[in-house]
């Protein structure tokens, strides 16, 4: 009988590691989840109380406590750098967390092991030690490809974290013997900065189909008319395509009266864009913040359609979660969950940095409200593909692919 497969999943945050994890745990392949965030109860039980309030937003993971590591060093440099130090120095800051993390993994890499997947920026001195002793890299690529992200939208940091940070992405893809993306869109980034294609896997993620659910109506009208709602889901950054959002909302809301736009998520570079919109626009603005995952799943069942209009968004989870609650979308070309758009039945797809298009299928939309509501049973089934099941057998079976030479009992 084969020896079962032995996989460490390290990352500096979260992200989407953990379901990775909780797949490869499932499948009795999981080495180890070594994270910067708490994982399991038993990590924070020690801590202060107003410390264990501050790691409460992350839900216990249902793995053996054995299997998983906390790093609490790492989130604890990041809070510092951005509360002390100015933007560049909190970018350095970030920056050294990530590789204070990276070479405490590297230092304690277990024995056994057949593979490791890291987190970019994070997996440099990891991945040197695997190789030293013949485990298996495999990259964690949540962005696009460097090269793509710095064509769409320019450099977001100062310039020497940008070398830096350049520096070591492509380090890393020259140590990893694979690289996970988490679409075709994000893997066609890395082909076309000459990555051979055998090396380069997309795995769409997934949405908690339990969680975000269709509201009672399944797309039943209203018995009485409401406003037609835009929701918008994500941080408030140019990168989200946030001022193209709030540009075709203002010429919405000037020609159809009966509309409104909710936005829901983190304070980001492009929020003081809020204060130029004008004033009847600004009447039918709702900035709601923050939420926990049951309370966005309530708000995208109340709305009409989600817009998503980002000039580079790997995969974009908004899309998935608001189809699982019936709900359907409107997002640029250069979002990867695009793949799960259908025009005109589950929702649109428009160009990328197309302000003119955007605000004409959000026009229609607004006019056509009957026809929109009636795409609801037809998102839900879209999003029936897209669940973390689903991302979890997809892992496994490409692990044990590419790892033929021990596979599970």
């Amino acid at each position: 009988m084969a020896a079962p497969v032995s996989v460490l999943v390290t990352h500096p945050g979260r992200q989407h590691s953990h379901q990775a994890a909780i797949g490869l745990a499932a499948a009795g392949l999981l080495a180890g989840y070594w994270a910067g965030v708490p994982a399991v109860a038993e990590q924070t039980r020690a801590l202060p109380r107003p410390l264990r309030r501050r790691v409460a937003r992350y839900a216990a993971l249902p793995l053996p406590p054995e299997r998983t590591r906390w790093f609490p060093a790492t989130p604890a440099l990041r809070r510092l750098g951005d509360a002390l130090l100015p933007t560049a120095g909190a970018a350095w800051t970030d920056l050294a967390a990530c590789r204070l993390f990276d070479r405490r993994v590297a230092a304690r890499l277990p024995a056994g092991l057949d593979a490791v997947i890291a987190c970019e920026i994070s997996a440099l001195e990891t991945f040197r030690a695997a190789r030293r002793r013949g485990v298996v890299t495999l990259l964690d690529a949540p962005s696009f490809h460097h090269r793509t992200q710095d064509r769409v939208h320019g450099r977001t940091a100062p310039a020497a974290v940008h070398r830096r940070v350049t520096e070591i992405k492509d380090r890393e893809i020259e140590l990893a013997d694979h690289i996970l993306t988490v679409s075709e869109l994000a893997r066609e980034s890395y082909l076309e900065a000459g990555v051979p294609p055998e090396r380069v896997h997309a795995l769409a993620l997934g949405a908690d189909l339990q969680l975000f659910t269709p509201d009672d109506g399944r797309g039943e009208a209203p018995a009485e008319p409401r406003a037609f709602t835009f929701l918008f889901s994500g941080a408030s950054i140019g990168r989200k395509g946030f001022d193209l959002l709030l540009e075709a909302f203002a010429r919405i809301a000037a020609a159809e009266p009966a509309t409104c736009l909710r936005i829901v998520g983190p304070r980001g570079d492009a929020a003081h864009l809020l204060d130029r919109l004008p004033e009847e626009a600004r009447a039918r603005l709702a900035v709601v913040g923050p939420v926990p995952q049951a309370t966005l799943a309530a708000e995208l069942r109340g709305a009409d359609l989600v817009v998503l209009p980002s000039r580079h968004d790997s995969y974009g989870m908004a899309v998935a979660e608001a189809l699982a609650c019936g709900v359907p979308v409107l997002v640029s070309s250069m979002v990867g969950a695009k793949d799960l758009v259908r025009s005109g039945e589950t929702g649109w797809v428009v160009p990328v940095g197309d302000g003119a298009a955007l605000a004409e299928r959000m026009l229609w939309c607004a006019r056509h409200p009957a026809a929109v509501r009636a795409l609801r049973p037809a998102c839900r089934r879209a999003a029936e593909s897209a669940t973390w099941e689903s991302y979890h057998r997809r892992l496994v079976d490409l692990l044990l692919t590419i790892l033929p030479a021990r596979r599970a009992a």
